[in-house]
This record gives structure tokens, C-alpha cells and sequence, in this order.
């Protein structure tokens, strides 16, 4: 009896360690009215990495992250040695501690996206994207443990605020904002927008080339030799959601109250672990 115990012990470990190396897919929700997903950084790994930390300051990467969509390098070469890929090494590959990918396009307002992912044998998974347009926010899933069983999984995901941007809700293209430096203090053509113009393109979604404005929580100094910083919002937190008014072109926002406020949760994550 002991023996058939243990030979059952070690079926069942075995089962549950290639049920975690098989190939996940993951499909994400987006919930709100008038914000858009930037691509998604889509992360397993095991328990020494941590992407974001509620009531702890933002790295560097997360907000490349969280004010400009950035992720790579392929996105912006101004982020170089500062983002996530700096931070986690080369992209789907076993880079020991995780396996990461950059999960391309924008995910408009009520739609969904899927895809398959190779967790690589890590046991957590974390998931972040920027709402644009926005300051600093960003939906994130914090190091959730990867289900061994086959089935279907959902989790509602929150926007957080990363605290490295102030939410002033400014366009860039505004006469009447404070200039510093020769910089608008006010976004990217739109808060969380790069460019200007009608048409702003979110920056590493085939952007502009303008430069990217970043904050650094951290020492509060500039990151690249034409950005600014324009002062920071606390650590990383549950976002208060936009301000907002009527006006694109006066006001104490630029972000429309009546379509761009969301209430949590912003995003549905179902992920389907396969039988084996």
C-alpha cells in the first residue's frame, strides 16, 4: 500500500510538471468604454520576479511601460538597457528565472485577443498593457499561479496608476500649458499618446518618433537627453480613474468625462490549460 502511494505521488508530480511546460492560451478581455490596450507584455516566471508591486515605486521598465507602451527595444531604441527586455533578458526564450513575449497590437475597447504562450516550466504568470490614452495607467496581473489542472481559468484584472507621471489629462498641443525646457509638461498629442496632429499613434505602435517623455520615480531625474520629468503621482497604486470634461480644447483635462472614465475591472484574462 505504501509503495502504490508513493508510485502515485510521483505520476501526479510528473503530471503536474508537464501540464505547466505545455503551451497556455491566453485570451484577454478588454472591458472599457474608450481605452485601448497597447501591446501586451505577457511574463512566466518563477517567484523572484516581480513586474509591478502595489504600494512599492515603479521601476524604470514599468514605466516605459505604463507612459509610453513600450517593452523592447524594437519599440523604441530611446528605452535601450531601461525596459523589459533590459530587465528580463532576450524575448521567448528560457531565460532561467522567466520567458517573455511581447503580444503585438492594440486590443480596442470591448474586444478580445488570444493567443498561445509556452510558459516554459514557470510557475507564475504576470500581465501588463497601458490604457491609452492615459498618463501612467496600466491593467496588470501580479504573479498568479499558473493552474495545473486542464480547464478554463478567468481573472478580472484592475488599472493601476504606476505614480510616475502626474495625471494632469493634458494634449501636448495645448498653447496654454507650461513649457519647460522647450517641452510640453502635457503628454504625447494626447495624454499617453505620441505625436501630434488628429491622428496620434500610440508610441511602439508604429509611432511618430517624437520623443518620449518619461518619469522616474525613483530620483525623480530624466531619462534620455529630450525628456522631462513632470513629477510623480506617489507609488504604484489602484488608479483613481480620469478627471475628465467636456472640452478638447480648454479645461483642466483633454480626456473626454463622458466616454474615456472606466470603473475596475478594466480587463478579462482567461487562460485554458490544455489536457496533456
Amino acid at each position: 500500500m505504501k509503495f502504490i502511494k508513493t508510485a502515485a505521488a510521483i505520476a501526479l508530480a510528473c503530471s503536474s510538471s508537464a501540464l505547466m511546460a505545455q503551451t497556455i492560451q491566453i485570451e484577454i478581455t478588454n472591458l472599457t468604454h474608450a481605452q485601448h490596450f497597447t501591446p501586451r507584455l505577457v511574463i512566466a516566471h518563477d517567484n523572484s520576479v516581480d513586474a509591478f508591486e502595489p504600494g512599492a515605486e515603479a521601476s524604470t521598465a514599468l514605466a516605459w511601460l505604463a507612459e509610453a507602451g513600450v517593452i523592447d527595444d524594437a519599440q523604441n531604441a530611446a528605452s535601450s538597457g531601461q525596459n523589459f527586455e533590459a530587465l528580463l533578458g532576450p524575448v521567448d526564450t528560457d531565460n532561467t528565472t522567466n520567458t517573455w513575449h511581447r503580444f503585438g497590437g492594440l486590443v480596442p475597447p470591448s474586444s478580445s485577443l488570444s493567443y498561445p504562450f509556452d510558459t516554459m516550466d514557470k510557475p507564475y504568470l504576470s500581465i501588463l498593457a497601458m490604457l491609452v490614452p492615459t498618463n501612467d495607467a496600466f491593467v496588470g496581473l501580479d504573479s498568479m499561479k499558473i493552474p495545473t489542472i486542464p480547464g478554463t481559468y478567468t481573472y478580472m484584472l484592475h488599472a493601476y496608476d504606476a505614480g510616475t507621471e502626474l495625471n494632469d489629462e493634458l494634449n501636448s498641443t495645448r498653447t496654454d500649458i507650461v513649457m519647460q525646457g522647450g517641452t510640453p509638461l502635457g503628454g504625447y498629442g494626447a495624454p499617453g499618446v505620441a505625436g501630434v496632429g488628429a491622428s496620434p499613434v500610440p508610441l511602439g505602435v508604429g509611432g511618430t518618433g517624437v520623443a518620449v517623455q518619461v518619469g522616474f520615480a525613483q530620483d525623480g531625474t530624466a531619462i534620455g537627453a529630450n525628456e522631462v520629468v513632470d513629477g510623480t503621482d506617489g507609488p504604484v497604486h489602484i488608479h483613481r480613474n480620469v478627471l475628465g470634461d467636456t472640452s478638447l480644447t480648454d479645461g483642466a483635462s483633454d480626456l473626454q468625462s463622458t466616454s474615456h472614465r472606466w470603473l475596475n475591472p478594466v480587463a478579462r484574462v482567461t487562460i485554458t490549460i490544455p489536457a496533456p
